[in-house]
């Protein structure tokens, strides 16, 4: 199998700038966020992230697939670091929560479910089972980051891209049904459900880790090249796209096949589309090319992530104050994205004094 070489900025550019979304979405009011949320369609920042995500693990792991026990090991270090991430920023929220200096959004949520749970709360969290409002994505990863080695290690056999879509595509398919982590979470915890389901979002990762590993001169990439491939994908795209934003009115029948609960399969085919025509771009470009600042985010995008869930309690309430102008309350969104590189920074600067290893 081959794969890509070299760091791929690109994709650091393009996960950075997924933040910066991702942020605006869950900071700003509604009448910003109907430009920034799924701007191109039924696909929003969160789909790119797993993508993406499973596209970075395979750069930065294939170079230990004649080393199992350091790929597996690596593998789980990782996730122990990203578990380690969703606590610390869990647990911050829920001191200040408790602590009473946010009384209102999503502190209030969070203090009210610490008196309904109590101390079994830590338990459920630390078991992953429960997740509150925009603590939900760390977990999956931690989750995928245990079946990535072997998911790699399938991808390193000739041929196996096209079965391991397949495998995945047919636990998406049994995740439209059932969801286990919810069933686990209603059968040993008061907590009523767990999102999002690992055996559909699990695709999207899967996919990453197949776009990673296609060869050039693979059939399928040719034919994706094709003008009129492109076309139609264009086509399509551009009615998902109409749909998204009123243009076109659909049935609700249909609408609910876009839906991002349960990542429903026209969202699936919006997501395939807007990831042909993308990548299609994206091969105007050379790795090295990227957005400096935007790359730096996405260089340090579990940093940043975990960040933005803080600015996501923190700046909300902000907005609500009677006396702010859409001006000021334009220049506020733009203030917390830029605040995504303190982080971001802080985590450069430590790595540039010696203080942490390489990313990788």
């Amino acid at each position: 199998m081959t794969f890509s070489a070299g760091r791929d900025y690109r994709i650091d550019t393009l996960r950075g700038l997924l933040l910066v979304v991702m942020t605006i979405d869950h900071v700003a009011p509604p009448w910003i966020t109907r430009y920034s949320s799924e701007t191109l369609g039924f696909v929003s920042a969160m789909e790119g992230f797993f993508i993406l995500a499973g596209y970075a693990y395979v750069l930065a792991y294939r170079r230990y697939l004649d080393q199992p026990g350091m790929l597996w090991r690596k593998s789980l270090r990782r996730a122990v670091v990203i578990y380690g991430y969703h606590l610390s920023a869990l647990a911050i929220a829920f001191g200040v929560a408790l602590g009473g200096v946010g009384d209102d959004g999503a502190w209030a949520e969070r203090a009210a479910d610490a008196r309904t749970y109590g101390w079994s709360l830590i338990g459920w969290a630390a078991a992953l089972i429960y997740r509150p409002q925009y603590f939900d994505v760390l977990p999956v990863y931690v989750l995928l980051l245990l079946l990535a080695p072997a998911l790699l290690w399938c991808l390193n056999r000739p041929g196996s891209a096209v079965w391991l879509a397949l495998g995945s595509a047919l636990v998406w398919l049994l995740g439209q049904h059932w969801d286990p982590l919810s069933a686990l979470a209603i059968a040993v915890s008061p907590i009523p459900s767990v999102w999002p389901n690992l055996l559909t979002w699990q695709l999207l990762f899967v996919l990453g880790m197949c776009c990673a590993v296609l060869p050039p001169q693979n059939a399928l990439a040719q034919w994706s090249r094709r003008p009129w491939v492109i076309a139609a994908s264009f086509g399509l795209a551009l009615v998902c796209f109409a749909a998204r934003h009123h243009f076109l009115e659909l049935p609700p029948t249909t609408l609910a096949r876009f839906s991002k609960a349960n990542l429903a399969p026209l969202r699936v085919l919006n997501v395939l589309l807007l990831v042909h025509l993308g990548a299609r771009l994206i091969a105007w470009f050379p790795l090295q090319a990227r957005v400096v600042w935007l790359a730096l985010l996405g260089r340090h995008s579990l940093e940043v992530f975990s960040f933005h869930i803080l600015l996501a309690y923190a700046v909300p309430p902000l907005f609500g104050a009677p006396a702010t102008s859409d001006s000021g309350l334009l220049l506020l969104t733009a203030a917390c994205a830029l605040a995504l590189m303190l982080p971001a920074g802080a985590r450069e600067w430590a790595h540039h004094a010696g203080r942490t290893p390489a990313r990788v």
